[in-house]
């Protein structure tokens, strides 16, 4: 008797009921059709699994990257707090300057003494990468970050934020404004604080001394360097730097010479160790 189909689409055979046919030869009848009454090949089938659950994957993985980025970019500034393991506080031991830290900061690295003694006391990290990218240069941002953490600073109870026409509610808008609050900067006169301006070292050197309060010279009579002049906004800054030994050079300040996240941990490491405040 000849069997009827419905035109485009297939018909599911009707279980038979006839104890002479076993239920494997049925089972493999079934096999060759699939759902809703359509014939699917298995292969075809097997591909748009794979396709479902690959895109499931790159989805999950773009916003889980996108989210990961965003956090290292925080704690590669102040430090990572997502395992007890990343930071270690307490006295720097030898052991721990002996061992190299970070990838591209050696063991005959400049200011390798600095960047893995203030690694230690949990004030600055890396990058995922295991990098501490050591002669990037820092902007205005950053710098508060690690600064405050170095000064251990308490925004409890404090609003900080909007105190400055460009900082908001970032996520750095909190160390500018206990920054302003506490008297370490003052800003722009337009009001601004450019946070993604990159930090000169003489600002650098002035805004670490008033956030540890650091001594000044109180008289400057003589220009500690031909590029600083004895009446100049830094003079006092620039002496006692180069006094204590807290910045390197007999001749030149270079006051403009945009300084470097290796520079900012041997700014930050000199004063501290000159104020025994590395424990």
């Amino acid at each position: 008797m000849a069997k009827s189909f419905q035109k485009g689409k297939s018909i599911p055979p009707k279980r038979i009921l006839n104890p002479k046919t076993s239920e494997k030869k049925m089972e493999e009848i079934s096999s060759k059709h699939s759902y809703s009454g359509m014939d699917i090949p298995k292969g075809f089938l097997a591909l748009l699994l794979l396709f479902v659950a690959v895109s499931g994957y790159a989805m999950g993985s773009f916003f889980g990257s996108t989210n990961d980025y965003l956090k290292s970019s925080y704690s590669s500034v102040v430090g990572s707090d997502s395992s007890d393991d990343d930071v270690s506080t307490g006295e720097v031991s030898k052991e721990d300057i002996k061992k190299q830290i970070f990838k591209d900061v050696p063991s005959n690295h400049k200011n390798v003494v600095a960047i893995e003694a203030l690694y230690n006391l949990g004030i600055v990290a890396g990058y995922t990468d295991g990098n501490f990218k050591p002669e990037n240069t820092i902007n205005r941002a950053e710098f508060l970050a690690i600064l405050s953490n170095a000064v251990e600073a308490d925004f409890a109870g404090k609003k900080l934020e909007n105190c400055f026409t460009d900082v908001k509610t970032e996520w750095f808008a909190a160390f500018a404004c206990y920054a302003k609050e506490s008297g370490w900067v003052k800003g722009y006169e337009d009001g601004s604080f450019k946070p993604a301006q990159n930090v000169a070292k003489a600002e650098a050197v002035k805004i670490i001394f008033a956030a540890m309060e650091y001594p000044l010279c109180k008289e400057v009579t003589v220009a500690p360097y031909t590029d600083v002049e004895v009446g100049s906004w830094m003079a006092p800054y620039a002496c006692a730097a180069k006094e204590a030994g807290i910045v390197s050079g007999k001749t030149l300040y270079m006051p403009l010479y945009e300084i470097t996240r290796g520079d900012t941990a041997q700014l930050i490491y000199n004063t501290m160790a000159k104020l025994d405040l590395l424990k």
